[in-house]
């Protein structure tokens, strides 16, 4: 657990369990009836977890004594060494990247100094998550299955490879191959009579204990200190404005840019990951518990871990000391998302109305009408557990039971958009080119940024010698921590039926107000700033600018501090290069006023896909427009840094890249390809995508 340790408020540290590692029994060297099965995931977003427990309950139903499931990083590999029966649950991140979960054990695994009979007496199976639009198609999960066997162990069913662009996502794979896994199991390891009747009581699967501690009266959440794991931090909002015309961000989509403040001691790279934590909107959470549970916002609850099948514990995201409900539903349970099949189960058997229980028990199972009719009614109209709750009005089962199946809190992932000597105290002004200046007469966005910060912070920022970052800028104090931006598309859209939707943690960030506190945390991404001889070609259409922005920023700093011997090639006209891509010059030029300031080492190639009523322009467009100087680049040593959304654009900009080749240098399309994927294979070509 957690040492006590001040909050940026002075206030003691909020503690969780969530790094505990909780006691596991062992399986027996030899096989047999009885036999213990370990469920191990490694899980980026959650729904490969999701799916390890759906595992473990099915488990203990068909009587195999089995414990909580684990990220594959809390197992060392001598527990995977002792192990003798484990399936394993496994999403594919990035290009072709085990999730962080997992990435542990996984460089233990791939070491070559381990001998081919290390999991000799293992029995395995494997399942992975992916999706077909990706090159890399549930690739951390072929990955893992190829290096286990290749290390002794023996699969005992075939591998199950979910593909979330089917109709019914992964689950059109998942159902007929568990069935098929739980048939070889039996075969493998029949269930003992005793565990036969473990698995029958533990048919209603209860992840946690509640205890209600305080009268509502007695306390309440407000002025308590974030909660924060190891590694957390609490950011505050220095600055947030629309970047987009109003009326583009009202029929299209608006994006803001979110300036957050970490604490001092907090650092991060050009090109890393700001984690952010968001809270469910106050009026959802009010409504859910007051009018949904009929209980109070202030009352306080203990929630603990029940260890099932033996095996102990998986770790919890709730602290280990009182919290409110309203920090239950507004930070650790996320009563926005679309509920897992599991939910409808656990909401038939608490409701007495028989229509009700009909309809939830068919959305629950696994037939192919019903996962249509799951799919109709819940996930195509994104219907949340808030909302499902709401329609089935007369389901309402125990506080623990409810906790157990609804989705916990995860956090988003955003790159960051600005590097972090952009912002620092004392950094000249030169450096950053007048920066907020343009804005003053930047019309489609002044406005707004107006509106948002107020005059005379706009002012200010417009107006200050010193520049964004110095210590006179209103929203920066070098001592005070360092800043950062984020760049946000804000998610809003209407379903087929007309139902208004928002995403949770773009939504979250909108409503902040300055000096709002959010949980975050800093990660390594995948792109970093390369020595200055490297030349680089980003690709980054849309929101994908942000790490690239924090790239072009860290390289500015390196131009304007470099000797003069260093910046030869840009005098020679071997510039840097970068495609942006927006829909409309007027209405989402993503931080328009900047990208002149670094011409005297970047040439700046913009596609705007909806100005020309004749045809639309793409990022691959004028790629092939700039064949020969793209060539030139890759000729020189450069790296392809492409970000945005993941289908289809990076298989477009690739054939892009490869007709240039095939035009400007007269290779064979084969050649191009190869020349290509090396790089990619040497991290010289990165696709840093989502979606």
């Amino acid at each position: 657990c957690f040492s006590q340790r001040p909050s940026p408020s002075g206030a003691p540290r909020r503690t969780s369990a969530l790094v505990a590692r909780p006691a596991r029994a062992m399986a027996s060297p030899a096989a047999g009836a009885g036999e213990y099965l370990h469920v191990l995931y490694g899980s980026q977003t959650g729904t490969a977890e999701e799916v390890a427990w759906d595992l473990v309950r099915e488990a203990r139903r068909r009587g195999h004594p089995c414990g909580d499931p684990l990220a594959l990083n809390d197992w060392t590999m001598q527990e995977l060494q002792d192990a003798r029966l484990a399936v394993f649950v496994v999403s594919t991140t990035g290009q072709g990247d085990p999730p962080v979960n997992m990435r542990k054990l996984w460089q233990e695994l791939v070491s070559s100094s381990l001998p081919e009979t290390l999991l000799g007496g293992l029995r395995f199976a494997v399942f992975g998550l992916g999706d077909t639009r990706y090159k890399e198609f549930n690739y951390a999960a072929r990955k893992l299955h190829a290096r286990l066997r290749r290390l002794g162990a023996e699969a005992f069913f075939r591998i199950g490879l979910g593909d979330d662009q089917h109709d019914f996502g992964f689950e059109q794979e998942l159902d007929p191959w568990a069935e098929g896994m739980w048939s070889a199991l039996a075969e493998l390891c029949p269930p003992s009579p005793a565990a036969e009747l473990a698995g029958a009581a533990a048919a209603e699967d209860c992840r946690y204990t509640v205890e209600f501690v305080l009268p509502p009266e007695a306390q309440g959440s407000a002025g308590r200190p974030l909660f924060l794991a190891e590694g957390d931090f609490e950011a505050t909002v220095s600055a947030s404005w629309s970047l987009c015309a109003e009326e583009h961000a009202k029929e299209v989509q608006d994006v803001w840019n979110v300036r957050l403040k970490a604490p001092p001691g907090r650092r991060f790279e050009a090109g890393d990951v700001c984690v952010v934590w968001p809270r469910t909107d106050p009026k959802l959470v009010r409504r859910f518990v007051v009018e949904t549970l009929e209980l109070e916002l202030g009352t306080s609850v203990l929630i603990r871990p029940r260890g099932g099948g033996g095996g102990g514990a998986a770790s919890s995201t709730f602290p280990e000391e009182p919290v409110t409900l309203e920090e239950v539903f507004t930070s650790y349970v996320d009563i926005s998302a679309v509920p897992s099949r599991y939910f409808f189960h656990m909401l038939s058997l608490y409701t007495a109305d028989e229509v009700h229980k009909k309809k939830l028990a068919e959305f629950a199972s696994r037939t192919l009408e019903a996962k249509d009719a799951l799919y109709e009614y819940c996930k195509r109209e994104r219907r949340s557990a808030a909302e499902v709750m709401w329609d089935f009005w007369t389901a309402r089962p125990p506080l623990a039971e409810l906790l157990s199946c609804l989705p916990p809190m995860r956090p988003r992932r955003y790159s960051i958009a600005s590097c972090p000597s952009w912002y620092e105290s004392g950094a000249a002004a030169e450096r950053r080119a007048a920066f907020w200046a343009p804005y003053a007469n930047f019309s489609p966005i002044t406005p707004r940024l107006v509106r948002l910060v107020g005059p005379a912070a706009l002012q200010a920022l417009c107006t200050s010698d010193a520049g964004p970052g110095d210590s006179g800028s209103p929203h920066m104090n070098g001592s005070a921590g360092c800043e950062l931006d984020l760049c946000v598309g804000i998610v809003r859209y209407t379903t087929r039926n007309a139902r208004d939707c928002v995403g949770l943690c773009s939504s979250f960030l909108e409503r902040m107000p300055l000096g709002a506190g959010i949980r975050c945390s800093f990660e390594r991404g995948e792109l970093a700033a390369p020595p200055l001889g490297v030349p680089l070609i980003f690709v980054c259409p849309g929101t994908g600018l942000s790490p690239c922005r924090s790239l072009v920023q860290e390289r500015h700093l390196q131009v304007s501090r470099a000797p003069p011997g260093q910046l030869a090639r840009f005098r020679a006209g071997l510039k840097d290069m970068i495609f942006l891509g927006f829909r409309h010059r007027a209405g989402d030029f993503l931080y328009g006023a900047e990208w002149p300031t670094f011409e005297s080492w970047l040439d700046v190639h913009i596609a705007f896909s909806r100005d020309d009523e004749e045809r639309k322009v793409y990022v691959q467009d004028r790629i092939d427009e700039q064949g020969a100087q793209v060539c030139a680049l890759l000729d020189a040593g450069a790296r392809i840094l492409v970000c945005g959304k993941a289908h289809p654009m990076p298989a477009q900009v690739f054939d892009s890249f490869t007709e240039a080749l095939q035009v400007h240098r007269g290779m064979t399309q084969e050649a191009a390809v190869a020349r290509l994927r090396e790089m990619q294979r040497a991290k010289a070509y990165i696709c840093d995508t989502w979606g």
